[in-house]
């Protein structure tokens, strides 16, 4: 590869070079799921649904303890305890009204990744499932209220419900379908931020990486995006061995904003930019340590020389990858929307929509290119760049440091710290960065 190639992305600041599209309607939800080409049995499809309407209606007749002895053990595990499950959900919906949902299709997967957890399962069945929801007076009555609040079933479609057929203890008992996803009801369902919150701390570091890469540019920049394989290597072998496990930005969420349950040790790892070695190098070394990591696109260039493709981010999220919006053109925000609000906003609208389009999986989480206007830009620029990503759907949004931390607060939601891991530094630097 050409070392050139992988220096950062420019940052773009002169707007004229923007294309001006007006920004459409557009679907936050997921798409139609592709259907398998071989079919799943009638039996099996029989049982899978009766497994999910049973699980479904637990959660609208308030049956938390029903729906836990439903979840396969491994996905207990994820939770301290059978009460902090209860507790969870007795939060997580108590502003909406249950009206009622819906099955699609059965499918098998050859094999199904737990981005929690990144335990991989063979031969399960995939059923998606939307649930209609209605919003409270409380959230109706919230002039500011986000649009997934006021519209949850725009979210809330096609969510995937995800069983295994489990043997039983005693082989004269017939098999169980247990639950590896709960679809709605499920950690990684679609975050929807409370209106009334308080503030809630949880110490999560979140890295951000740019290219990991064995060819490093002779430029200072170059240097300090790039951490070579081995050193990677050796960071996520520390990581490993000092006992922390990587969460997703829902768990996160869910933590802040519901209680969820975190593991101990927590820490999320980020890639910017969306480049094509996120693929063949991290990609590959977090499975082999049983780490997921999100990776933050430029949607206007996927598919670029050295950058990745669609069917290499559809890989990566189907091992459990997480996947973010890093805009359509690597735009300054800051200054962008002192500019033209409308251009700002397609940058949003249209990064999360190609994401949503291509990929089938509701987009929430958003990357500020350089940081801005967090490092250099206005308090004005922060407050209506925030607004518009509010307004927008999402509901989370990581800083380029400049301000670092480990602290993530409910407060701030668009405004999480990360840590930023240089290649010029060493191991002990790494290590010397992180809380524990």
């Amino acid at each position: 590869m050409v070392a050139g190639l992988w220096n950062a992305p420019t940052l773009l600041t002169d707007f004229s070079q923007l294309v001006s599209l007006h920004p459409g309607k557009h679907t936050r939800g997921l798409s139609k799921p592709v259907v398998a080409a071989f079919p799943v049995p009638q039996t099996y499809q029989q049982e899978t649904a009766t497994t999910a309407q049973q699980f479904m209606t637990a959660l609208f007749n308030h049956q938390y303890a029903t729906m836990w002895t439903m979840l396969h053990p491994q996905v207990q595990a994820v939770w301290p305890s059978k009460a902090a499950y209860i507790s969870y959900w007795q939060t997580r919906f108590q502003d909406y009204t249950l009206q009622r949902f819906v099955l699609g299709k059965a499918r098998w997967l050859d094999q199904w990744v737990n981005p929690e957890t990144m335990i991989a399962y063979n031969q399960v069945i995939e059923l998606p499932m939307s649930l209609l929801l209605e919003p409270g007076q409380a959230i109706q009555l919230q002039s500011q209220a986000p649009p997934e609040d006021l519209h949850p079933d725009q979210v809330f479609q096609n969510l995937p419900f995800i069983v295994q057929q489990v043997p039983a203890a005693d082989k004269a008992k017939k098999s169980r379908w247990l639950i590896l996803a709960g679809g709605p009801a499920d950690l990684e369902a679609s975050i929807l931020p409370p209106v009334q919150s308080g503030s809630t701390a949880v110490q999560v570091p979140i890295l951000m990486y740019h290219h990991i890469s064995d060819v490093v540019p002779p430029t200072s920049l170059g240097m300090s995006l790039t951490v070579t394989p081995t050193l990677f290597g050796q960071q996520l072998d520390y990581l490993q061995k000092r006992g922390y496990h990587t969460i997703t930005f829902n768990q996160l969420f869910d933590a802040l904003y519901y209680g969820g349950p975190l593991p101990q040790h927590p820490i999320i790892l980020t890639f910017d930019d969306g480049y094509d070695d996120a693929f063949h190098f991290a990609f590959p070394m977090l499975k082999a340590h049983d780490f997921s990591g999100m990776f933050y696109i430029i949607t206007g260039k996927v598919g670029w020389s050295a950058y990745l493709n669609w069917k290499q981010i559809r890989t990566m999220l189907k091992g459990g990858m997480q996947i973010g919006s890093h805009t359509i053109h690597h735009v300054d925000m800051g200054s962008l929307v002192l500019y033209s609000q409308d251009l700002a906003q397609q940058e949003l609208q249209k990064s999360q929509a190609a994401l949503q389009n291509h990929l089938g999986t509701v987009i929430q989480q958003f990357c500020y290119p350089s940081g801005e206007p967090f490092n250099h830009g206005s308090l004005a620029a922060r407050q209506q760049i925030v607004s518009l990503l509010a307004s927008d759907g999402y509901v989370g949004a990581t800083t380029d440091p400049g301000i670092s931390g480990t602290y993530q607060n409910s407060t701030d939601p668009f405004v999480l710290l990360r840590i930023r891991v240089d290649g010029r530094s060493d191991l002990q630097f790494f290590m010397d960065s992180l809380p524990w």
